[in-house]
């Protein structure tokens, strides 16, 4: 496919959400830059995302789906002709670009409809059975993946491989501006933890995603234990939506933690790369500690760490083995998979990780 493509200039790659997903889907945009070094890569991404894929110097351009705005629109009536109005405008826009290929990474109908709409000649994506919602219709050349079990980012990295371009994992690159950089280092300069290890707690996930909380109770002990058997600056890291849940975190502990101070997703990104160590749940900010390179130790319950796990030697993941995990449930009545882990079983992915804490060179 690589002589089917002929070099492309004008590459879109789709992936509207959520934060996981996108991060994993970075090793394969840095494979597509380094196979068409030349090219302009645009990323159609919804808005809530668009500063996460700004931070990616192999994008050219970031096409943010107005989604939010869209849906308050269906709200009110009277606003539904500037809602056809602003979907004309949008679909014209990406037509416009004429791109060469159409990487769908997302799967699912509104990806699909949206690859299509672009009117792009090629549009990759997963074949029946590998993609959600018929998504295979909307796309006219169709990459089934080695295996239906597999980790997210082999998934992804096989839609390149499947298509003739070689792919290997490939740590992404983050471009951060030094007024962030700043920001951050005022922070930690504040809370007097320049010459202290950090290490970097994320208790929270998304409202829809809260099956998959390690108890609080549990993180102030762990957080007590990194404090006192280890020396760590110990700082809670919070999202919307999440700071009760890191007030209560502290409010149990019997030694003192930092709560951090708000960030947007790039000075997020500017404080884990000046950590030694993260330890969250199955959510976006573990996967973006772990593609930084950071040490990480994801907690994981229901979900299968084989096919939604952070990839890297620099991680580490604990979970029970239990009947019914892994489990595809969004509810459940005793969650075990979660609450049975300890905070001594965390510690001990904590010391495997101990080597590669003490050679970690920071970014400044």
């Amino acid at each position: 496919m690589n002589r089917l493509l002929n070099n492309p200039g004008n590459i879109l790659v789709v992936r509207l959400g959520a934060m996981g997903d996108i991060i994993h889907v970075m090793p394969a945009v840095k494979n597509l830059r380094m196979a068409f070094p030349s090219a302009r890569i645009a990323w159609l991404v919804e808005d809530k995302y668009k500063d996460l894929v700004e931070v990616l110097p192999d994008v050219n351009e970031v096409i943010a789906f107005p989604r939010r705005q869209w849906q308050s629109y269906i709200k009110h009536p009277q606003k539904y002709f500037k809602l056809g109005l602003e979907i004309r405008a949008f679909f014209k826009k990406i037509r416009e670009r004429e791109y060469d290929v159409v990487f769908d990474f997302h799967g699912n109908l509104k990806s699909g409809l949206l690859t299509f709409m672009s009117n792009t000649k090629l549009r990759v994506g997963f074949s029946r059975g590998y993609c959600k919602e018929f998504n295979f219709i909307f796309t006219n050349y169709r990459v089934t993946p080695p295996q239906k079990k597999m980790n997210r980012i082999e998934k992804y990295l096989s839609l390149l491989r499947g298509s003739g371009i070689e792919a290997e994992y490939q740590r992404p690159v983050f471009s951060i501006s030094e007024s962030d950089r700043i920001y951050i280092n005022n922070f930690i300069q504040q809370n007097n933890i320049n010459q202290k290890r950090i290490a970097i707690i994320h208790p929270g996930t998304s409202l829809f995603g809260k099956f998959k909380r390690w108890p609080a109770e549990n993180y102030a002990t762990l957080a007590d234990l990194l404090i006192q058997k280890f020396g760590y600056a110990v700082i809670f890291t919070w999202g919307n939506n999440e700071y009760k849940i890191v007030t209560e975190i502290t409010s149990l502990m019997q030694n003192k933690a930092i709560i951090a101070c708000k960030t947007s997703i790039k000075q997020l990104i500017a404080l884990l790369q000046r950590s030694h160590l993260f330890l969250g749940g199955d959510t976006g900010p573990t996967h973006l500690a772990s593609c930084i390179g950071i040490p990480t130790v994801a907690i994981f319950g229901s979900k299968d760490p084989v096919v939604y796990a952070p990839c890297g030697e620099n991680v580490v993941i604990v979970r029970k083995e239990i009947p019914c995990s892994p489990c595809e449930k969004r509810t459940c009545d005793h969650i075990t998979c979660i609450t049975s882990i300890t905070p001594e079983d965390v510690l001990i992915a904590v010391c495997k990780l101990d080597d590669l804490i003490q050679k970690r060179s920071l970014t400044f």
